[in-house]
């Protein structure tokens, strides 16, 4: 079981797929590593040719390799195993699967009341689409539970959820911004560590 504390090579490169693309502090904050310890792994991934580190949109940051993914999937098949977590961690998964469809399709309506609007959030969100996003958390908790059972590293999700929800009642565009830690933008997230966890390819 990966301790979530200890920075490792593991945790390391799983960030860096989660984010996609991010600077070295939030490759860090992301599994609550420490930064000068994560800077020194990601250095050392950049000579194992796993890591590279580039510049884009003005920002400099780090990127996995098509090689550190696959290092990345192998390091997270070691830990499955050692962890015992392949029938909880599919357990979720497949849980997952319906409310995925709810929350895809509650994003879908929203964005397509604001593109109505000239791409601008309407001041406020209707209950049904929020109710979609309020069941979608309520679930998520006892699910998380399930996952930090075997795998620690999945916690904070439902807390990250809870906090853009809370951001919604004032402005709605944190349920899909992509400029923020907004509702859609964690549960992609999670999907991505679900799949990635259990080897699984989009």
């Amino acid at each position: 079981m990966t301790d979530p504390q200890q920075p490792s090579m593991l945790l390391t490169l799983h960030a860096v797929r989660l984010l996609g693309f991010a600077d070295t502090v939030s490759v860090a904050q992301r599994l609550r590593q420490d930064a000068d310890d994560v800077e020194q792994l990601l250095i050392g991934a950049g000579t194992q040719g796993w890591a590279v580190r580039s510049s884009f949109g003005g920002c400099r940051g780090w990127s996995l390799t098509v090689a550190g993914r696959t290092e990345n999937e192998r390091l997270l098949a070691e830990e499955m195993n050692s962890a015992g977590g392949q029938a909880a961690v599919t357990g979720v998964l497949g849980d997952f699967g319906e409310l995925n469809e709810q929350v895809v399709a509650a994003c879908s309506r929203l964005q397509l009341e604001w593109l109505s609007v000239g791409h601008r959030p309407a001041p406020g969100i209707n209950a049904p689409t929020l109710e979609a996003f309020a069941h979608a958390l309520a679930s998520l908790t006892g699910m998380e539970a399930r996952l930090t059972a075997v795998l620690p590293r999945f916690g904070g999700y439902a807390k990250r959820l809870s906090r853009a929800l809370e951001s919604a009642a004032s402005d709605p565009a944190w349920l899909v911004a992509t400029d923020r830690d907004s509702f859609h933008r964690i549960w992609f997230e999670l999907h991505e560590d679900l799949i990635a966890t259990l080897g699984i390819q989009r």
